[in-house]
């Protein structure tokens, strides 16, 4: 038998990231599992080109952009999250594959629950997809959740026949 006791659910703060919170929000009331939501801040080189730049001497830059976070974080949670839903924030800052993996081994989650975003043609070959990368690389089980939007858009073998004129 089954038991989490652990769930994260992922997001980039998108309302896309909100297709999972049912699944997530389901299994945590099923199994009375602790629900946490994190948020990745990815931070990548800073621009080339630029007249403006933050500071970029490590700690602090960090907290900045940790303090940042947090406040778009809790603002998602508030402004989207259903308040009797009680789950933990938690921020990580770098890369998303490895940040999620990393908290999912460092708190013992049973469970990675995220959403896709759906990408396809260049712009994934181009940044790949975090949801891939992670069914890929985790150790525990991940549940990816296409958004509604997206699924009603799904091309059916019906379609296929009927634009090859096959009926």
């Amino acid at each position: 038998m089954i038991t989490l006791k652990k769930i994260v659910l992922t997001t980039d703060l998108s309302d896309h990231s909100l297709a999972a919170l049912d699944y997530a929000s389901t299994l945590s009331l099923l199994y009375g599992a602790r629900l946490y939501l994190l948020h990745v801040e990815d931070v990548g080189p800073p621009p080339m080109y630029t007249t403006h730049l933050p500071d970029f001497s490590g700690e602090q830059f960090n907290r900045q952009v940790t303090e940042r976070a947090w406040k778009e974080l809790d603002r998602f949670a508030t402004e989207k999250i259903n308040p009797d839903l009680k789950a933990n924030l938690a921020i990580r800052v770098g890369n998303p594959v490895d940040e999620i993996n990393r908290f999912a081994k460092e708190e013992g989650i049973d469970i990675i629950i995220m959403a896709t975003h759906g990408r396809t043609g260049l712009k994934h070959v181009l940044t790949g997809s975090v949801a891939e990368k992670v069914v890929r690389t985790s150790p525990i089980p991940v549940l990816t959740v296409k958004p509604k939007v997206m699924r009603d858009h799904v091309v059916s073998s019906d379609d296929v026949e009927e634009e090859l004129h096959l009926h």
